[in-house]
């Protein structure tokens, strides 16, 4: 048999008219311990939430603590970078670039594959997994690549991640040192 408590949480609902949308919001529910708390959040930007189990000290003195890097990579569940597919095309170039000096490729070789590869980057730019896919299954695969770990992966930090941060967290941080 499972025993079932009901607790009281502290919610914070954040409405900002200075966001990167028309109205930036946020539904922040806290579960708060001696020196732990639960952090869920519903948003515009997407939903984060995060359990920090030991943080040592008061936990909304704790919350106020954090910087960007440590917060954001916990509270997306450490998926705080994606994929930046602009930066593959010069990725691709650098590949072409060491086949022709390995002597994988000759020049002529290169700039066909070169043309034909970042023709793929164009059309499949918003798709990391089809972009691989076509890269991979492209003829030249081994010649440039080698192997799957040789692939376009540039990353970038997420900016629905910095728009939620810079809109929302801010002031969520500025109410919480209010109450400290």
């Amino acid at each position: 048999m499972a025993s079932v408590k009901k607790s009281k949480v502290d919610l914070y609902q954040i409405r900002s008219e200075s966001g990167s949308g028309s109205c930036a919001w946020a539904d922040i529910v806290l579960v708060l311990g001696e020196k732990s708390v639960s952090v869920m959040i519903t948003s515009d930007y997407g939903s984060f939430d995060y359990l920090w189990n030991g943080c040592g000290m008061p936990p909304k003195e704790f919350l106020c603590g954090l910087n960007f890097d440590y917060a954001m990579k916990k509270l997306t569940n450490y998926k705080l970078n994606v994929p930046d597919t602009e930066k593959y095309p010069d990725e691709i170039k650098e590949r072409i670039a060491e086949a022709l000096e390995n002597e994988c490729v000759t020049k002529e070789e290169a700039s066909e594959i070169q043309s034909e590869l970042l023709e793929i980057c164009d059309e499949f730019q918003y798709s990391r997994e089809l972009l691989n896919y076509s890269l991979y299954n492209h003829s030249s695969f081994e010649k440039i690549f080698g192997d799957s770990e040789a692939l376009p992966s540039a990353t970038t930090i997420n900016q629905k991640a910095i728009d939620f941060w810079n809109d929302i967290w801010v002031h969520f941080i500025v109410e919480l040192k209010k109450e400290i």
